[in-house]
């Protein structure tokens, strides 16, 4: 997977965690308007059977818009299942991905297509306008939980900002744009979406800025030994970039 043991530690920050800005278009009020926030956490809800993760990403408040595309790669989710005295890692989503541009503040599930560019497998580069935000999960769909209960979750992807134009940024351009991750469970994998009734979140991790290079985004649920674990089965990169 090439993710290095120290960034997924970094992605497994405690819930409660600032954002490194604020997002814009996100009212006072929201719970995870300044800082990332746990939902159901890696308690699966009662009946809710499937699960997905998912990304966003905003402007910054104050900083121009239009002025940056966003480039995103390598998405996947995976999943630590307890079977036991066992704990083990399955990547249950990766691949191509797909989106929509949505109010910033995600009111009534408003949102319109997203200037959206294939650019390779797993490669994509989005515009999206002032006042939006760009929210994307795996194009394959949600997968079903199975019994075994869960004891840590991933949502990892590699983004950086380019250009407008597709050109690459200096390594000095100021960061107009925040990406994160999150996750959902829901009823099952083809409920349609019901104003919260049918998904409920495990958490939004906390939104960081994107720079001109290629870094690693996305959140964690999961305790130390949950990502030692996954060192274990084969997943990281154990040595540092």
């Amino acid at each position: 997977m090439g993710v290095p043991l120290e960034t997924l530690h970094l992605l497994s920050q405690p819930f409660g965690t600032p954002h490194q800005a604020i997002p814009a278009g996100v009212p006072w009020g929201y719970d995870w308007r300044e800082r990332s926030r746990v939902g159901a956490g890696n308690k699966v809800p009662l009946g809710f059977q499937a699960f997905t993760g998912w990304a966003q990403a905003f402007w910054i408040e104050g900083a121009p818009t239009g002025t940056q595309r966003l480039e995103v790669r390598q998405y996947q989710t995976l999943l630590c299942k307890q079977a036991g005295n066992a704990r083990r890692w399955h990547r249950v989503q990766v691949g191509d991905i797909e989106g929509a541009a949505y109010r910033a503040d995600y009111q009534g599930g408003v949102n319109v297509p997203a200037e959206f560019e294939p650019l390779g497998a797993s490669y994509a580069r989005i515009g999206f306008g002032a006042g939006r935000a760009y929210h994307f999960w795996a194009r394959q769909g949600r997968t079903a939980l199975g019994p075994n209960p869960l004891c840590g979750m991933l949502v990892l992807f590699e983004a950086r900002a380019v250009a407008a134009n597709g050109q690459p940024l200096p390594a000095a351009a100021p960061a107009t744009l925040l990406i994160g991750g999150g996750a959902d469970y829901w009823l099952d994998t083809a409920a349609p979406w019901d104003h919260y009734r049918t998904n409920i979140d495990a958490g939004i991790g906390v939104l960081r800025r994107v720079g001109p290079h290629w870094q690693w985004h996305g959140m964690g649920i999961a305790d130390n030994e949950a990502v030692v674990q996954l060192a274990r089965d084969g997943f990281v990169d154990r040595q540092t970039p």
